[in-house]
């Protein structure tokens, strides 16, 4: 083969390769500017954008709350023991340990802990602006003017995460004790209530009177005039300053300063598209604070016991909501399993899985009757057949590919 083949050989491969790349970017930018499109048209925001000013003196008092046992009555449990900082502000656990447990995580089950039969919920975004149904169940929301809690008429603030914050203080498993003296007020009365949130402020004084003096000195109080409310506050502070949403991989991406790789594009069009991901996940916090059942598996024995979790039907009592919980946040969502209400499901690829091919997972031969029955009920319910298109694994793992670029940089406040 003389020079000038050579030569002519070695330019066409070269321009073979050139216009390839060419018609890969120019593949890319396309792909680029849909999922941009698409994700503005459903809502999403930077992250900076659902962000609430705080007192800083208030979140640093508030972050103290956060971590002292004392706020549980009788139990020695922290908010901090559920929510930390190696399981991206949850557990790592498919059920809470409350009461009883010591340590982080599975060391919570060993020590002999008290199960709380659902998945706890990452913090990442709670209290946000536009955040506006908390728990799985819904059991604090907010619909136009009208605030919906276990206080009924007697909500404790207008602020929703203020509101929030009261119930995980009376919640027995969870941070109480059922001894004589909670058993006295186990009843279905905000004034009963209201007495275990007086012996919890009583608990601080006596325990942690230099943190209740700082707090009473910030609010402009005496210090025997704190109240729960007082508290709640302050917690409120510490949450949305500590678990406010940060830039993330796509949020870098909205604005230019990123690109995402290949799969990250092809799942981010999935997500968008065929997956019918967005029907669900939409807005800044990648939730449309709905309701859905998705036939998960119930583990353990359930909000309802006996294997049941009833979920938004708890909060309504409307038989039409049975088995439905609130969509979740998509952030950090690859850092937070297990997944789903009860934590049935450990893979993200599952999790997927789950939404459009349940049956791949179901073994009849390892429930017990009841459990058929129950899951019999979830498919028959499930509200996310006619949304999500078959995927084959390949796609799957592209969406769970796009889901990993919205975790949120942990080096930036």
């Amino acid at each position: 083969m003389n020079l000038n083949i050579k030569t002519f050989i070695f330019c066409l491969i070269f321009l073979f390769n050139f216009y390839g790349n060419l018609k890969a970017q120019a593949s890319n930018v396309y792909k680029e500017s849909i999922i941009k499109e698409r994700a503005k048209a459903s809502g999403y925001d930077l992250p900076s954008s659902t962000h609430i000013p705080v007192d800083e003196n208030m979140a640093a008092i508030g972050k103290d709350l956060f971590e002292s046992e004392n706020l549980s009555l009788n139990g020695g449990v922290a908010c901090v023991s559920c929510h930390f900082d190696k399981a991206a502000s949850g557990d790592g656990l498919p059920n809470a340990i409350g009461i009883g447990g010591d340590g982080e995580g599975i060391s919570r089950y060993k020590a002999g802990g008290k199960v709380v039969p659902r998945n706890t919920l990452a913090l990442w975004g709670v209290g946000g602006k536009g955040f506006s149904t908390f728990f799985w169940d819904g059991r604090v929301s907010r619909s136009g003017e009208t605030i919906t809690s276990q206080f009924g008429k007697d909500t404790p603030s207008e602020d929703l995460l203020i509101t929030a914050v009261h119930l995980p203080v009376v919640e027995i498993r969870e941070t109480l004790q059922e001894d004589y003296v909670v058993k006295s007020f186990k009843k279905e009365t905000t004034s009963a209530a209201d007495e275990i949130y007086k012996r919890v402020v009583e608990n601080l004084i006596v325990k942690e009177p230099a943190l209740m003096k700082k707090l009473a000195k910030e609010i402009g109080v005496n210090f025997e005039e704190i109240e729960f409310i007082n508290i709640a506050t302050a917690l409120a502070h510490f949450i949305r300053s500590e678990f406010k949403l940060r830039p993330s991989k796509f949020s870098k991406f909205i604005e230019g300063e990123t690109s995402l790789n290949e799969d990250e594009l092809n799942g981010g069009l999935l997500f968008y598209g065929k997956g019918g991901c967005v029907s669900c996940h939409s807005g800044p916090y990648f939730s449309d604070f709905n309701f859905y059942t998705v036939p998960f598996p119930q583990l353990g024995f359930g909000k309802n016991g006996f294997g049941i979790d009833y979920g938004l039907y708890n909060s309504t009592f409307n038989p039409e909501d049975q088995y439905k919980f609130r969509t979740p946040s998509l952030h950090n969502v690859s850092k937070t399993r297990p997944y789903s209400h009860s934590g049935a499901v450990m893979s993200l690829d599952e999790t997927i899985q789950y939404h459009f091919d349940p049956l791949q997972f179901f073994d009849a031969k390892k429930m017990t009757p009841l459990q058929r029955h129950q899951y019999n009920k979830y498919l028959a319910k499930n509200d996310t057949n006619e949304i999500v298109q078959y995927l084959n694994d390949k796609e799957v793992s592209q969406i769970a590919s796009f889901l990993k670029t919205l975790d949120l940089d942990e080096n930036e406040k």
